[in-house]
């Protein structure tokens, strides 16, 4: 088969069968899900139903090797290089997994649509020298060769979704909330869904609002910096605050909260995205260094940190959603819906008057839902179809997100 006839089989279909896979910032592994989306005879999707999902763990290793990369200065382009091939054996091996484990015919999931892994994240312009003097560009990088993934599972690869959105001027994230609508959209009620991974972003569905209507940005920092801490406290024998444990023991300091607070990328307005490019290693040092000079205890530190997440998020909502629509739901996803410290703090500054509930509450687990949203895109690229959101990543225009990669027979 070549790639006009896999277009032209699936464009004749209403069911498709699709997997998406998935790797967050917050460098916790690769998130798979399998995918049923029927759709009508426009090829509109009526419906995406989760049908099974699995996610492998980074080991500690492997966390150190791709956070090094992350690290500006210290990344080596040998190791890049070798790190874009070595993340293809950790998808395809979701992959492999996830249909074994589904009991379905390999035959039958007609694509791959495969985030990759993201290690640098560049959305604002910067001088580079062009053919007739300098330019500004814009980049992004996800690692994962979707070559290799190709050949490892023998199955069509879409991947590298965020470049197109930004080769017309876009933030190329998020990308995520193409899907929001579809899922959670409740009738008369202002609806945002958070997604809390390393980094949190939140898209908006207004009241009485269609698919038209759908916002979204970047937060700040989710869980990335409360894992840092964690990591670095305990020498990397633990990565992250199971539960929000730790930050239940503690105290927040709000001198320190105060200075965290005074970001500029908050007062930012959107369309905006950002990344362990801000709110990595060395940002998470200068924390610490803070907090050292304030005598903080690592518990009342973790629980700084863990307000700092749960303030950035509620005030986003208090400065950019809350003069478009009124809110009656928030509803978490992703690693940060399994931490009942940071759950309760965001309640705490919503107030009574706004529901927090997590995806599994909808019957969307909390690391499935971006791995459904890039198969779902997948789909829209198979159509031939735009899948970006130009009024949430500030693209001049729609566009087809994704290249295919597969073996032409």
């Amino acid at each position: 088969m070549n790639q006009m006839d896999l277009l032209q089989s699936y464009r004749s279909r209403l069911h498709h069968k699709l997997i998406g896979l998935m790797s967050g910032t917050s460098l916790d592994g690769v998130d798979a899900v399998l995918v049923d989306i029927d759709t009508d005879e426009g090829g509109n999707a009526v419906r995406v139903t989760l049908k099974d999902q699995v996610s492998i763990a980074y080991t500690p290793q492997m966390k150190e090797v791709v956070g090094r990369l992350c690290l500006p200065g210290k990344a080596d382009i040998n190791d890049v290089t070798v790190a874009h091939s070595g993340l293809a054996y950790w998808n395809a091996e979701a992959v492999n997994r996830l249909i074994e484990h589904s009991n379905v015919e390999r035959t039958s999931v007609d694509a791959i649509c495969m985030h990759g892994q993201t290690v640098w994240h560049a959305p604002e312009p910067q001088p580079f020298p062009g053919p007739e003097g300098f330019l500004t560009v814009t980049g992004t990088l996800q690692l994962g060769n979707a070559q290799f993934v190709e050949s490892l599972t023998g199955l069509p690869v879409i991947s590298d979704f965020r470049s197109a959105d930004m080769a017309e001027g876009g933030q190329g994230a998020p990308l995520a909330p193409y899907i929001d609508y579809l899922l959670f959209h409740q009738k008369g009620k202002g609806v945002a869904v958070q997604n809390i991974g390393g980094i949190g972003n939140v898209t908006v569905l207004p009241a009485d609002g269609g698919p038209l209507d759908v916002f979204a940005f970047d937060t700040g920092p989710g869980n990335m910096i409360i894992d840092q801490l964690v990591a670095l406290h305990t020498n990397q024998q633990s990565q992250f605050d199971k539960g929000g444990a730790i930050a239940s023991t503690g105290r927040v300091s709000e001198r320190l909260l105060d200075v965290l607070l005074n970001d500029p990328y908050f007062a930012k307005r959107p369309p905006k995205s950002t990344g362990r490019e801000v709110y990595g290693l060395e940002f998470t040092n200068r924390l610490l260094q803070k907090a050292s000079s304030l005598q903080l205890s690592f518990e009342d530190t973790i629980a700084t940190a863990t307000a700092f997440t749960a303030r950035t998020i509620t005030q986003a909502y208090v400065d950019f959603v809350l003069p478009v629509t009124n809110l009656h739901t928030v509803i978490v996803s992703g690693g940060g819906a399994r931490n009942k410290t940071l759950l309760s703090m965001i309640r705490s500054y919503l107030g009574s008057n706004i529901e927090v509930a997590v995806s599994d509450d909808y019957g969307i687990p909390d690391q499935a839902r971006e791995a459904m949203a890039f198969a779902l895109m997948g789909h829209e690229s198979l159509l031939g179809r735009p899948a970006n959101l130009p009024a949430v990543t500030g693209a001049a225009k729609p566009v087809v997100l994704g290249t295919i990669t597969m073996q032409q027979l």
